[in-house]
């Protein structure tokens, strides 16, 4: 690697050895493990910006722009349209699947059992559901930020925009082994959804509500399901 390549890849190191060290520290001190989400979401803001500070750019530069707002969320309720009915019928179906694999391989594949009872689809209006929705804002602007942003815009500088979303899906999905489970990596294939958004609109605001939108959907279905 060398060039854009190999600084972007090199910062993603960086941030994601940081925060393994923090992981690790969580582990001994319960204070520092309940802030590490807060401190991704700032590591993922800070590390880009100052990266791009360094080159004369700015957030701007890497798609943090509002300006082509009413085509950002076309393309982003558009594809959620599609997608995300798809995968509540996926999720159905994979989580009955489960519960013909055995208990010690079900944990593999996904973070719980299979659904006990069908689905009963409900928004929980509570404050812990809330909650999460405003934490899930908070990962998934900073993520794409990172990931679709910064990113994905300097691969660009040396590689074709297909590898460059692939190589920054597969970053992603390693990321997501901070929580070590091999079903983590499956956020390469959303991930890749996500650049394709990213990549009809010149801005990662749709691909960012696409996002969040997919982590309130799976919410909603965990919640339906459990």
């Amino acid at each position: 690697m060398k060039g854009p390549v190999r600084e972007a890849v090199s910062l993603w190191v960086g941030v994601l050895l940081a925060l393994a060290a923090l992981e690790v520290v969580g582990l001994a001190v319960p204070l520092v493990r309940s802030l590490v989400g807060a401190l991704a979401v700032a590591a993922f803001l800070y590390a880009p910006t100052l990266a791009l500070e360094k080159r004369g750019q700015d957030a701007f530069d890497a798609g943090w722009r509002f300006d082509r707002l009413k085509l950002d969320l076309m393309w982003a309720l558009g594809t959620c349209a599609v997608v995300l009915p798809l995968f509540a019928v996926g999720f159905i179906s994979f989580t009955a699947a489960l519960g013909r694999l055995p208990a010690a391989l079900q944990g593999v594949f996904a973070p719980y059992l299979s659904a006990a009872h069908p689905l009963h689809f409900q928004v929980p209006l509570t404050a812990d559901f809330a909650g999460k929705v405003l934490g899930n804002a908070a990962v998934a602007f900073s993520e794409e930020f990172f990931y679709r942003g910064y990113l994905t815009t300097r691969f660009e500088e040396q590689m074709t925009p297909v590898k460059a979303a692939l190589l920054a899906a597969l970053l992603f999905a390693i990321g997501h082994l901070l929580e070590p489970a091999p079903w983590r990596l499956a956020t390469f294939f959303p991930a890749l959804w996500f650049a394709f958004v990213r990549r009809r609109t010149g801005t990662i605001v749709g691909a960012s509500v696409c996002h969040l939108l997919a982590n309130v959907w799976l919410l909603l279905l965990e919640t339906a399901a459990y």
